[in-house]
């Protein structure tokens, strides 16, 4: 099957075998048109079943009349998961991360997704989803300095150790990397605590957008990086293949 993950910033495109990611494709979304999906999707093969998970409903249309089985999370396909969030207001990727996290970890009790904004989601010792937090994303931040007129238009985040930065471009490198660190980190450790975390029960890291604060996250995780993708494969197995 052929899973399709429908985000503010990108599309990314999965294909499955037996929850096996054997190809991946990910297109920007402003590049994303009729003909770049059908091209992609062919790809990966003429009559496979196509799931998709989205968060942009006017990019929906360009998988519609594709001559294959198409199914939408939230018209087609529903969540397996119980949730204590306002009734439709969370993200089905939201949710679907979440299920996702259990499957590949029992005892996931936080998933942190490092996108266009980062979101901090919690889930029950049940497997409950909870709700969660929204934050900026880390390259959603860069943007808006990139934007702001007396600043450099190419920053880049780049390593720096400097205590002090003595430099535009190392003052905005420290801010987004310790700022989005230490503010993770405090999170963190308060939910751990207001949760009662155990030792066992996990945090699931996704997304692609962590890799400048990664050395800095003083807590364990575990990382998985297409998490969203996961979760309509594991769907597909739950709904087609009994």
């Amino acid at each position: 099957m052929i899973a399709v993950d429908i985000g503010n910033t990108t599309v990314n495109f999965g294909k499955f075998s037996q929850n096996k990611l054997l190809d991946f494709f990910l297109l920007q979304r402003e590049k994303v048109n009729k003909k770049r999906v059908v091209s992609v999707l062919s790809r990966f093969g003429k009559k496979e079943p196509v799931l998709i998970c989205s968060v942009a409903p006017e990019i929906n249309s360009l998988f519609l009349n594709l001559n294959r089985e198409t199914y939408l999370v939230g018209k087609n396909l529903s969540i397996p998961i119980k949730s204590q969030y306002a009734k439709g207001q969370a993200g089905s990727d939201r949710l679907l991360a979440a299920y996702s996290a259990r499957k590949i970890n029992p005892v996931s009790r936080i998933i942190i997704d490092f996108g266009t904004a980062i979101t901090v989601d919690f889930l029950s010792k049940k497997g409950i989803y909870q709700g969660g937090i929204i934050l900026p994303g880390i390259n959603s931040t860069l943007k808006t300095f990139q934007r702001c007129s007396l600043l450099p238009k190419q920053v880049r985040i780049q390593k720096t150790t400097k205590i002090i930065p003595k430099t535009t471009l190392e003052s905005i490198n420290k801010g987004l990397q310790e700022g989005f660190s230490q503010m993770l980190n405090g999170l963190i450790e308060k939910y751990k605590k207001e949760l009662k975390l155990s030792s066992e029960e996990a945090i699931l890291l996704t997304g692609g957008d962590f890799s400048p604060i990664k050395s800095r996250l003083n807590f364990s995780y575990q990382h998985e990086k297409h998490l969203v993708l996961r979760g309509l494969a594991y769907l597909y197995q739950e709904y087609f293949r009994f």
